[in-house]
């Protein structure tokens, strides 16, 4: 064999991408490795590779039986896994946070950790690197929950570039973990963990790239490594499946220049059968790693390897019979399976391998796996199917996620598969009462206020707007322009913003300006029109103050007079948008650089109050900030409810992780509580002087504006239904 010319690299690069394309060399992971992955619904599964090392399988629930939060993560999951991820989780066991335990077991199982499977309970191989289990250890436990779940996907995938990544961008750029940097010691930890445990050749160029000391490139060959199913390793070291790869790393990949060299190393590592040989025939096309007489094969004997299927594109590589009939065409095999019978490992070596009438790894084809969550799991006739574990049951219909729904629980299926709660709990396998329907039709709102007998709505779609009175009890909605009920285009052309209400009047913003309806009906009454994109609103009854959406500042209008100009009060505080509350004497405001400002209703005595805040900028509620006699409170977008003094002091975070809170509502007075909505589908309340967080109704989809009397919690969805439910 010959040495190439390190002047063909850029060709050979380009012609591996090609010709990988053609072959499948799209290598991203090791054989049978797992990986972590999202469902549909936002949970953590996991995700098979594929034989070829080619793709992922779908996403699946990860089988790890019940979740019993931080307890058993510190008791039963912390002991289990390797010494390096021991700290971190003990910091997340420490939280005392269950979801975010759950979690972190989740991550865990979605690698086969913390379930019994095989290289726990003893040292691994090879250890989880640095940055990886630096971001389990000191970084994930820190993070905000939507960063947190994928914080410990990452980590514990092992892919130290992966977690470089994750950690320089996800956290570090969203002011996280500054402390964190582990990347100067990716080079030791190759040198000494990984280098090792890789087979002879590999080992020594391993070696000298490490010896480099370029934490880049480092971090590169760990990448590819952790793809490969090298580093980490859990599991004592198996021997190739591929006879390609034994020969790539026997007899090619020392002839080839460095850089060219490593990946070759890689490809034979991996152990898949299509990466190897995609690998091979990309770099015999310019020549290199021919036997000697340049043919590819023969020059010890074996013959023509184009055809033989004993010696299919190389000797020894044997294309197997086990259920098929093979073929050797140019060097490559081809398997015509028996019916009922796939090649589903990509081992042209052992044939046609998975029976896929009756395997339930490959049931029907290929990689479709019959899910053993919550289930026995078998496969009859190329068919899934499943026998339910006691209070569970496959109501989906897709055996292939097992038996997905807790019949105790699930507020959509309880005690039985269709059986819906309509908003309320299920606990036991049966329903607590649901929320009461008022009206519907009324997307998309913005804004709901309430007096003792109705509440009143606005928003606006793009065929028009809606400003209606919902009545508390009878439900049924009509326009307060004319009473009559909403058309198709709404109750008029205008988009409507935000409402408050004004004695028998209601003062709502939008794109007609500031106008005044009739609580019981009638034309609108224009108190401003000067200031474009008026948003959110407050009046005291005799004075009106808004704020605009293009236009910085806070306007003051008299509450009765029509055709007014607008004054701006706030002088140098100019933001544009922003929340709005008020009591006796001032008003408050959230504004789009993160701060609330406390200032007199005249515009006097402005102050910062809060900073460093997260502010709803999509612009789908303005009521994100609420009034009792001594605190304001608020929810953010990245998952918390805050209470406030009025004097500024004591920040208190009342409840976090929550999914995306839209809109707040108070009790009156001091006691009481705070309520929110969560977009993804829950309403919530927390007392104000802290404690659990309760859940109110599920399945709100959307759920955006909402609002509270003495004895029910109401709220409007994006698609516009109006419901309600008792406190």
């Amino acid at each position: 064999m010959r040495r190439n010319d390190s002047r063909l690299r850029p060709a050979l690069l380009l012609a591996l991408a090609l010709f990988g394309a053609d072959c499948g060399d799209d290598a991203i992971c090791s054989p049978g490795a797992l990986s972590a992955c999202f469902l549909a619904d936002g949970s953590l599964g996991a995700q098979q590779c594929n034989a070829d090392g080619t793709a992922f399988g779908a996403c699946a629930p990860v089988a790890s039986g019940s979740r019993r939060g931080c307890e058993h993560l510190d008791e039963a999951c912390c002991p289990a896994l390797p010494e390096e991820l021991v700290a971190g989780c003990h910091a997340a066991a420490s939280q005392e946070n269950d979801a975010a335990c759950d979690d972190f077991l989740a991550s865990a199982n979605a690698v086969d950790l913390c379930t019994g499977g095989p290289g726990e309970g003893g040292a691994p191989v090879v250890p989880y690197g640095p940055s990886c289990a630096g971001l389990l250890d000191a970084c994930c436990a820190a993070l905000p929950a939507q960063l947190r779940e994928a914080c410990h996907a990452t980590g514990f995938r092992g892919n130290e570039q992966l977690c470089h990544r994750f950690l320089e961008s996800d956290a570090k750029d969203n002011g996280f973990c500054a402390d964190v940097d582990p990347a100067a010691e990716s080079c030791g930890y190759l040198s000494e963990r990984c280098c090792p445990s890789l087979p002879e050749g590999a080992r020594e160029r391993c070696a000298a790239l490490a010896g480099e000391s370029d934490a880049a490139r480092c971090l590169d060959y760990l990448g590819g490594a952790a793809d490969a199913g090298r580093c980490p390793r859990l599991a004592p070291d198996e021997p190739f499946s591929a006879a390609p790869c034994e020969a790539l790393l026997d007899t090619c990949c020392a002839t080839l220049d460095p850089e060219l060299a490593v990946e070759c190393d890689l490809a034979a590592m991996s152990g898949g059968h299509a990466r190897c040989a995609a690998f091979t025939s990309s770099i015999r096309a310019f020549g290199l790693c021919l036997d000697g007489d340049g043919a590819g094969g023969g020059g010890d004997g074996c013959g023509d390897t184009s055809s033989d299927v004993d010696n299919c594109g190389f000797c020894g590589n044997v294309c197997g019979d086990q259920h098929a009939t093979p073929s050797c065409a140019a060097g490559r095999c081809s398997l015509a399976c028996d019916l009922g019978h796939a090649d589903c490992d990509g081992e042209p070596a052992n044939g046609c391998e998975a029976d896929v009438e009756g395997d339930a790894n490959n049931c029907g084809a290929c990689g479709n796996t019959c899910s053993a969550l919550h289930a026995a799991a078998t496969c009859v006739a190329g068919a899934c199917e499943a026998v339910c574990d006691a209070g569970y049951a496959d109501c989906d219909g897709q055996p292939a996620n097992g038996c997905e729904v807790a019949l105790a629980s699930d507020p959509f299926n309880c005690g039985a598969c269709g059986n819906d709660c309509a908003g309320g709990l299920c606990s036991a396998g049966g329903c607590a009462p649901g929320a009461t329907s008022l009206a519907s039709g009324l997307a998309v709102p913005s804004a709901l206020v309430l007096d003792n007998s109705a509440l009143y709505l606005v928003g606006f779609q793009h065929a028009g707007g809606i400003a209606v009175r919902v009545d508390k009890v009878s439900g049924g909605a009509t326009c307060l322009a004319n009473g009559a009920p909403p058309g198709v285009v709404g109750c008029s052309a205008d988009r409507f913003e935000d409402i408050a209400l004004l004695g028998a009047d209601a003062v709502v913003t939008g794109s007609s300006g500031v106008v005044r309806y009739p609580l019981s009906g009638g034309a609108a009454i224009p108190l401003t029109t000067e200031i474009p994109d008026p948003w959110a609103v407050v009046t005291d009854g005799s004075e009106v103050w808004f704020t605009s959406l293009s236009q910085g500042g806070i306007y003051r209008v008299d509450a009765l007079a029509s055709g007014q100009r607008a004054q701006e009060i706030t002088g140098v505080f100019s933001e544009p948008g922003g929340a709005l509350a008020s009591d006796a004497e001032h008003l408050y405001w959230s504004r789009i650089d993160g701060t609330v400002v406390k200032l007199r209703k005249d515009g006097t005595e402005r102050r910062q109050i809060a900073s460093g805040q997260v502010v709803d900028t999509t612009n789908l509620t303005p009521h994100t900030l609420a009034v009792d006699a001594g605190h304001l409170f608020w929810s953010s977008p990245n998952g918390f409810v805050f209470r406030l003094a009025k004097d500024g002091a004591d920040l208190t975070v009342l409840a976090d992780d929550q999914p995306n809170p839209a809109g707040i509502a108070v009790d009156p007075g001091d006691g009481g509580a705070v309520y929110w909505a969560n977009r993804v589908g829950s309403i919530r309340k927390v007392p104000k002087a802290g404690g659990a967080v309760t859940t109110l109704a599920v399945g709100q989809r959307d759920a955006i504006a909402i609002a509270v009397d003495e004895a029910f919690v109401y709220w409007a969805t994006r698609a516009g239904d109006v419901r309600k439910i008792a406190k």
